[in-house]
């Protein structure tokens, strides 16, 4: 009988103990909920959303199947969501590992990247925006009595849907211009993602009549998918140039019309007017822009407002004549990538940072902003009147090799 006591109270401290460590087991898992699968086109941005476990949870998401070459076991992501896109099609498969306190938890998603219904066009197809400021050629798409939505088609008439578009000149410091594509140009981990077009730069150290100034570019990816840049979030491609001591920040230009009537100021055969448009800047330099025999207009025609200011970057280009006191050739050393009119055209989207620095980590972008950056003094032309960005559009790299369609110089 004892015997039997004793295995009777041997099983029930077995069975209590098998419990205790179930339910201590069961208490150590965290339930973490994915939908199962999911289908997008090429060149589409999937938000795929997890059930949130707390504000202390650590997220890390893992791609376990990419059907290009293979690769498992790749980390992609550390927040609760994760954006994803890809420019091929097939099966991806995701796994989510979450950890909160002492908890710990994991599931999986597929998700399956069918080829895209339309063709995409590799190159921009809109603009949103064409502000040039005032400058030597700022007019030179205007026509006589064009509004400012005229010049804009003209624009995107030279530069539409093309990989070798007519150049358009943002002017001087500030000017700039806003454009989109027909898709979310995808951002590629480890690549170039989009190529800008600009002037010629392949013989930096030559003496040029008007060498094109850099442009700085900003991104935004449109995340509220209403098709406008308007709310989205711009960020700047940082540069070769973004950190450097010769960079200065802030950097503010303001441009003044003459007034209608005010009779002219000529003392030159070559210039008729030496106080064309007057300018300020936030280095306390004042100064004009004169206007050659020519008589061309440096301030937008289709302007309603006769001052305008422009703040921003200023990068340094390490401006020289080519002769004391000549107005026409100069040298100057563009930048080496991560702006238009550099050496480097090509640009990654992971350059991209917010205004404190930090990087943006955005899946793709659909819109560019070119601002002109650049303010150097120019001789009897002055400041700005030749240091003009010249933008001629943008591509779509991952479209331009995916298809094998032939790259612009």
């Amino acid at each position: 009988m004892k015997k039997n006591v004793t295995q009777f109270l041997l099983l029930a401290f077995a069975f209590v103990f098998i419990g205790c460590s179930s339910d201590d087991k069961e208490e150590n898992v965290l339930n973490v909920t994915l939908q199962d699968k999911y289908e997008i086109p090429t060149f589409t941005v999937l938000e795929i959303q997890a059930s949130d476990a707390g504000a202390t949870a650590k997220y890390e998401w893992i791609m376990t199947k990419n059907p290009l070459n293979q690769v498992t076991d790749s980390v992609v992501g550390w927040t609760k969501d994760l954006t994803f896109a890809a420019i091929y099609a097939g099966s991806y498969e995701f796994t989510l590992k979450v950890t909160a306190e002492n908890k710990k938890g994991a599931t999986s998603t597929v998700v399956n990247v069918t080829n895209e219904p339309n063709s995409f066009n590799p190159y921009i197809t809109r603009i949103f925006d064409f502000d040039p400021a005032p400058g030597m050629l700022a007019n030179d798409i205007y026509k006589d009595g064009n509004s400012k939505e005229d010049v804009t088609k003209t624009a995107l008439g030279r530069i539409n849907e093309t990989s070798v578009g007519y150049p358009l000149d943002l002017g001087g410091f500030g000017g700039s211009i806003v454009i989109g594509f027909d898709h979310t140009v995808v951002n590629v981990p480890g690549t170039s993602d989009f190529r800008v077009f600009g002037g010629d730069v392949t013989n930096p150290t030559g003496a040029k009549g008007n060498p094109p100034a850099p442009g700085l570019i900003f991104v935004a990816y449109d995340k509220n998918k209403n098709g406008k840049p308007d709310a989205d979030e711009w960020y700047e491609i940082a540069g070769s140039q973004h950190s450097k001591s010769t960079t200065i920040k802030n950097f503010k230009i303001t441009y003044k019309k003459k007034a209608v009537g005010e009779p002219l100021v000529t003392s030159s055969a070559l210039w008729t007017d030496y106080e064309h448009v007057y300018c300020e800047n936030s280095k306390g330099e004042t100064y004009y822009l004169p206007r050659p025999r020519g008589k061309k207009e440096f301030y937008p025609l289709w302007a309603t407002q006769t001052t305008v200011s422009y703040e921003g970057l200023k990068l340094d280009v390490d401006f020289k004549t080519a002769r004391a006191g000549q107005t026409t050739l100069w040298y100057s050393t563009p930048p080496e990538w991560g702006y238009v009119n550099a050496i480097n055209p090509d640009i990654d989207i992971d350059w991209a940072v917010d205004a404190k620095g930090n990087k943006a980590n955005l899946p793709g972008i659909d819109f560019i902003k070119v601002v002109n950056c650049v303010s150097e003094p120019m001789g009897l032309c002055q400041q700005q009147s030749s240091m003009a960005t010249v933008f001629a559009g943008a591509g779509d790299l991952h479209i331009i090799k995916k298809y094998n369609l032939k790259k612009a110089n």
